[in-house]
């Protein structure tokens, strides 16, 4: 029998990927401008200090969470104990990320030889993290619950940051007379945000993972010990491509994940040649991510009216819906702003249901293959994540390409249509394009993951009387 789920958890499971939240989003906003206005690096140096990392971080992502499945568990569990092991460490390696150490060349490299150090330090407990939700969940309904948690202090940590970034950056290097340090500072501080925050979740956590035993084989059979232990390869693998749910989510994952990478890539755009009044855009963002926070707070009362595939097929529809009807109203920049508030609101319930999915699928692969890679399948979200990173980039140039666009070119009419059909019609497809291959394509249901739990089960009781 689980331990039951605590009201800390059921409050405060999220506040890991708050702090992850604001690290990461130094990176996300702020990158590009420190490295060309306040370093001083030139282009082409700034072209590989970011492209080389995400890259070899997209080619190794669907690693991160096989190194735990594919680790001896630590004494703290197979999940807790990287909460506790890597966060010091990323601190270190992602204030290194912004300095300017030594001549460009000798810099540059600093730069990226941390940022590569930092991926799988930072990535490996971020897939702990959620690897736990299934862990600690005892039905559908509590999944959910973590999982929405978790996108509403993910969300949060947008609206603080949008107000802390900055101005903590310009104080910091006006008090150290560095504006380059000011902005060390500011990435070492949100680094501590997300080791103190998994500090929490490790703490909150306790009791919740089996620990490892010496002397385990005494209790168990050693065909029993050694699967807990630590899965091989090819259990891994078989996890994934013998797990068809799985390949429908990844696909659906990267259609979620395109959708979002494209609206924030082109929102400047919207308001800069469409709207023509950048003022109106941190009203944008704002009023947005307060409708994301409520969707991830709705998403519990929600599934219990409705499944999680359902839930999650229903609100993808509806997200690509209000994007169209964001591409009609386009010209109206606020009827534009409400529908696209409209969309942030189910999209959010979307984000939360998603992780809910992924967990099932640990249940499927387990029944299947008699291996549980918790790990490596909740691990596998990093990849529609950052192939969608990688390929937005693309997606984006083609686009703006395509309807002619020139820097600081005079609004036209097709000018205008063109960047509204990139902010809303390209998503909406991608959205659209996500509901219907979890429709088609992901077949579990609540009574077949019952099933294959209570038969799991009973494989392992029969192991332990053995």
């Amino acid at each position: 029998m689980k331990k039951p789920l605590s009201k800390s958890l059921k409050t405060f499971y999220g506040v890991g990927d708050l702090g992850f939240s604001l690290m990461t989003s130094v990176g996300m906003y702020l990158q590009a401008y420190f490295l060309t206005d306040v370093a001083g690096f030139n282009l082409a140096l700034v072209a590989l200090i970011i492209t080389l990392p995400n890259t070899i971080d997209a080619i190794f992502s669907a690693v991160y969470g096989a190194i735990i499945d594919g680790v001896k568990p630590m004494k703290w569990g197979k999940l807790r104990s990287w909460l506790l092991v890597a966060p010091p460490f990323v601190v270190i390696f992602m204030a290194l990320q912004y300095t300017k150490i030594g001549p460009d060349n000798i810099a540059a490299a600093i730069i990226i030889v941390s940022a590569l150090i930092s991926k799988p330090l930072m990535n490996t407990p971020w897939v702990a993290n959620v690897a736990l939700i299934p862990l600690l969940a005892n039905n559908p309904q509590e999944k959910v619950l973590l999982s929405s948690r978790r996108g509403f202090w993910s969300s949060l940590s947008r609206l603080f940051f949008s107000y802390i970034s900055t101005p903590l950056a310009l104080f910091f290097g006006a008090v150290t007379g560095s504006p380059i340090l000011g902005y060390t500072i500011l990435q070492g501080l949100m680094a501590c945000c997300m080791w103190w925050g998994y500090l929490a979740i490790f703490k909150m956590t306790d009791g919740y993972e089996e620990l490892p035993v010496n002397g385990a084989e005494v209790q168990q059979t050693k065909a029993a010990a050694k699967k807990k232990e630590k899965a091989s390869a090819g259990d891994i693998l078989r996890n994934l491509f013998q797990n068809p749910p799985l390949i429908a989510l990844l696909l659906a994952d990267y259609g979620r994940n395109i959708s979002t990478f494209i609206i924030s890539g082109a929102v400047a755009y919207y308001y800069t040649y469409v709207a023509q009044n950048m003022a109106l855009m941190p009203l944008h963002l704002l009023i947005t991510s307060f409708a994301a926070i409520l969707g991830t707070l709705s998403t519990p009362v929600l599934n219990k009216k409705l499944n999680t595939r359902t839930t999650t097929i229903i609100t993808a529809l509806a997200a690509g819906g209000f994007l169209l009807i964001a591409k009609f109203m386009g010209l109206q920049t606020y009827l534009f702003i409400a529908a696209c508030s409209c969309y942030s609101f189910v999209n959010g319930i979307v984000t939360s249901t998603f992780v809910a999915l992924y967990s099932d699928t640990i249940v499927y692969g387990e029944w299947k293959t008699g291996q549980n890679t918790a790990g490596f399948i909740m691990g596998l979200m990093n990849l529609p994540l950052k192939v969608g990173k990688m390929t937005n980039g693309v997606i984006m140039t083609t686009a703006l390409a395509a309807i002619g666009f020139v820097a600081k070119m005079t609004p036209t009419p097709a000018l205008k249509s063109g960047i509204i059909n990139i902010i809303a019609l390209v998503p909406a497809i991608a959205l659209i394009f996500t509901g219907m291959v979890v429709l088609f394509g992901f077949r579990l249901t609540e009574a077949n993951l019952k099933q294959m739990q209570e038969e799991i089960n009973a494989r392992k009781q029969e192991v332990m009387a053995g």
